[in-house]
């Protein structure tokens, strides 16, 4: 993880360093199957570790109950399967339009669809730091795990631009850190989170969701608390991008 980061950096890249990082672990949880290292990095509370070098008291204090290790790597590979990859009885359909959207169709409003009006967003949001899944990911734009992935991509955005002084890029990208987890991935976590406590008894896929939904949430707390607080408008209101600079309106 970025225990290292943490020593070698200085205060403020140590805690990007370190957001980032997180950011990434947990994106990789919900996109691919359970390697080893993950296992052991969730048994040992490694990610609590990363957290306790952070320099913002209730980020640091993100914790989950410790759980029984007691399940095996094959029986979270299946998990992973069951949860998160095959659509079936146990499937969570980790996508925010399922949880958020809703469209009429013959005069009903349906909910529960893919591809609602937040994926939609989030593609905006996408193209607005010139970030491509596409030619990598298969998953559609509003899974839970590329919302966080691009988190973690804004924060090594923050990184670069504070390397080179960028000051109006650098406060541009924590802008749109707050605005995105406020409009995006905060508003519906808490759902997912829920749902898979219906669906699973896994101490590994539990203890994954309980730190990711905290962790956001004190995160965005903390971004709240210096930057103001979000409008939480679902698509992007920027007039510049902090990756390429472009001056154009957004949708």
């Amino acid at each position: 993880m970025a225990s290292a980061m943490l020593e070698s950096e200085g205060p403020e890249s140590a805690v990007n360093a370190a957001r980032r990082s997180i950011y990434d672990f947990l994106a990789g949880c919900f996109t691919r199957p359970p390697t080893p290292q993950d296992v052991a990095a969730v048994r040992s509370g490694d990610f609590r570790g990363v957290c306790a070098g952070l320099h913002r008291d209730d980020v640091r204090r993100t914790q989950v109950a410790p759980r029984p290790a007691s399940e095996s790597l094959s029986e979270i590979h299946l998990e992973f399967m069951n949860l998160l990859n095959v659509p079936g009885g146990k499937y969570l359909a980790p996508f925010e339009s399922v949880y958020r959207d809703s469209r009429e169709i013959e005069g009903q409003a349906v909910r529960g669809l893919l591809m609602g009006q937040s994926a939609v967003d989030v593609q905006k949001w996408y193209r607005l730091a010139a970030l491509d899944f596409e030619s990598d990911c298969k998953e559609l734009p509003d899974h839970i795990g590329l919302e966080l992935a691009y988190v973690a991509h804004l924060c090594r955005k923050e990184q670069d631009f504070e390397a080179t002084g960028d000051a109006p890029r650098l406060s541009r990208a924590r802008e749109m850190q707050r605005d995105f987890l406020a409009a995006h991935v905060d508003s519906w976590l808490g759902a997912l989170r829920d749902r898979l406590y219906d669906k699973s008894t896994s101490a590994h896929y539990r203890t994954i969701v309980d730190f990711a939904l905290g962790f956001v949430r004190a995160d965005l707390a903390s971004l709240e608390r210096e930057l103001g607080p979000s409008a939480r408008s679902s698509a992007p209101v920027y007039r510049a991008a902090p990756a390429e600079g472009s001056s154009h309106e957004q949708d």
